[in-house]
């Protein structure tokens, strides 16, 4: 049981010991508060919905960082936990500064959308065209309106209330060109054009449309899709826990009986990305799967899939 004293641990000294220690995983900061690790998650939960302390994008193991606003640039010591692909996404956003979207290729577009931690998205429009940039994210509002306009020769830029107002050099045009900066994380956006979005939603089968409002109605956000066949859907999904974002290989199966063999290919996937895995089907488990689950739980786990 739980000592009395031990309950009157405040939030404040968990803040005390992230801000000495620097970002921290939660069973560090309950070691050092002398806490269980489900007290200590419930204190950060509520602090992170006062906005005390943040929680990182990036997992050590399977765990996220809680730290304090203020220590982002902190984060960097743990860029080791990161996958190769993303570590070279971060290694070319530091030296660079500012990355223009549509000029790199499909891995590394791919690699800085996962990095939020150091990648910020930043929305240039000309004209009618809008354009994606990224920021490397100690940059100020400022440094970032000289980006832009390095970018742009022959033209006087000022910058008023957030907009970088861009006007020609010659006399005889009065055209203005707008550029707003988009100084906040922006959600990942489909920029296909919106035929080819309807065209690619008409092709899904009843199936996968089927799983994603499933997914959508338990709050679990599609993170990367892997693959859609007309039985079958692959992604990296997400999920709030109280101990923070979770991040899973899901591997939905549309066939009455999931056997061993589903559960040991989905795992041996979502070992390929380090994840845990998830099988969702409409079936149930036959006997041989629910041996098999028994012994993997703790790396697969089945749900139900219920239309």
């Amino acid at each position: 049981m739980i000592e009395v004293e031990k309950l009157s641990v405040s939030k404040e000294k968990i803040l005390s010991t992230i801000m000495s220690r620097g970002p921290s995983l939660p069973v560090q900061i309950a070691r050092e508060i002398n806490f269980s690790p489900l007290f200590a998650s419930a204190f950060l939960s509520e602090l992170k919905a006062e906005g005390k302390i943040k929680i990182s994008n990036m997992r050590v193991g399977s765990s996220p960082l809680y730290y304090l606003p203020g220590q982002e640039e902190q984060l960097e010591k743990f860029t080791a936990y990161l996958n190769q692909r993303e570590k070279e996404a971060f290694a070319l956003l530091r030296s660079a500064q500012f990355l223009e979207d549509s000029e790199q290729n499909p891995v590394m577009r791919v690699a800085l959308r996962a990095i939020k931690d150091f990648a910020v998205p930043v929305k240039v429009r000309i004209n009618s065209e809008s354009k994606l940039f990224w920021k490397y994210f100690p940059l100020s509002d400022s440094e970032v309106s000289q980006m832009v306009k390095s970018g742009f020769s022959g033209k006087k830029k000022i910058l008023d209330e957030g907009k970088v107002v861009e006007k020609p050099v010659v006399k005889e045009e009065k055209k203005e060109i707008e550029k707003e900066v988009e100084q906040k994380v922006l959600p990942q956006e489909d920029e296909r054009p919106l035929a080819e979005k309807k065209r690619v939603r008409a092709q899904e089968s009843e199936f996968v449309i089927n799983v994603k409002d499933f997914l959508g109605a338990k709050d679990v956000e599609v993170v990367e899709v892997f693959a859609e066949r007309k039985k079958e859907f692959e992604a990296k999904v997400q999920i709030d826990t109280l101990f923070g974002k979770q991040i899973y290989y899901l591997f939905a199966k549309d066939k009455k009986n999931v056997s061993d063999n589903d559960l040991a290919v989905a795992l041996q996937k979502a070992q390929m990305e380090k994840l845990p895995a998830v099988v969702m089907s409409p079936g149930e488990l036959n006997k041989k799967g629910k041996m098999h689950l028994a012994q993997w739980g703790n790396l697969v786990k089945f749900e139900k899939l219920r239309f």
